[in-house]
């Protein structure tokens, strides 16, 4: 499944912010992915998560597949402020 959503942090997403994001994504079994314009990563990886640069206001998409691709993709949209 596939969710767009757009961003609406306060501040862009540093270390903690993305350690919490991984962290999270990790407790689902359903493939995750985060891309922004042209480049997709793990949501799953702190590194990745971070390499995006997000802040609020961007459009990002959440990619999810798996059985619990749903939960997945609903809490990643949910730690976004989405």
């Amino acid at each position: 499944m596939e969710l767009t959503i757009r961003v609406n942090v306060p501040q862009p997403i540093m270390s903690r912010q993305a350690a919490e994001i991984s962290s999270r994504m990790s407790e689902f079994s359903s493939r995750v992915l985060l891309r922004r314009r042209d480049t997709t990563v793990n949501a799953k990886s702190l590194m990745g998560i971070m390499s995006l640069g997000l802040s609020g206001g961007q459009a990002v998409t959440i990619v999810a597949s798996g059985a619990d691709e749903a939960a997945a993709a609903s809490a990643l949209a949910a730690l976004l402020g989405a």
